[in-house]
């Protein structure tokens, strides 16, 4: 019994120390300082898990080869945050706190459900928003294709669709 009695008072006593960090003002919400270590590791490991979690949870997407239209869209709504070869992200992505990952050195430690879940959903405090009411299945699957293909591509190849477009 006295053990019950000792977590409960632990967890009463951790909870009322964590409300009164929230409130107090203490916690830098700054988006030009960065999250303490041990806050990103925390922050990624769940924002990976839950990634995973929910991708898991919905089909495969039917691979698109729609590739030009997946640029299109990529240039128009992505490269701002998150560059391209030869690109580097704007003074929009480079403002946002986390950083928006640079997709042609990341993008491959994603599965294509796990890239069409979040452009998708989008992620809570991150800066990267939901497409899912203004951008089709089919526009999804189209930037998820391309953005898949941007590890191995050129800077060459990259204005190479730029001229296309």
């Amino acid at each position: 019994m006295r053990f019950i009695a000792g977590f409960v008072t632990a967890f009463i006593v951790l909870a009322i120390a964590g409300l009164a960090l929230v409130f107090s003002g203490l916690v830098n919400i700054a988006a030009r300082e960065p999250h303490s270590a041990p806050v990103f590791v925390l922050l990624q490991t769940a924002m990976r898990q839950s990634v995973a979690r929910q991708a898991a949870k919905v089909p495969a997407p039917a691979p698109s080869t729609d590739i030009s239209r997946g640029f299109r869209l990529y240039n128009e709504t992505c490269v701002y945050c998150h560059g391209a070869p030869g690109k580097d992200p704007t003074d929009i992505g480079k403002g946002l706190n986390p950083e928006p990952p640079f997709l042609p050195d990341t993008i491959q430690h994603w599965s294509a459900a796990e890239i069409l879940w979040i452009v998708k959903n989008g992620v809570r405090m991150t800066g990267m928003p939901s497409f899912a009411d203004t951008h089709s299945d089919d526009d999804l699957r189209a930037v998820v294709a391309f953005v898949q293909k941007l590890p191995t591509m050129t800077e060459e190849q990259y204005a190479a669709y730029e001229k296309a477009q």
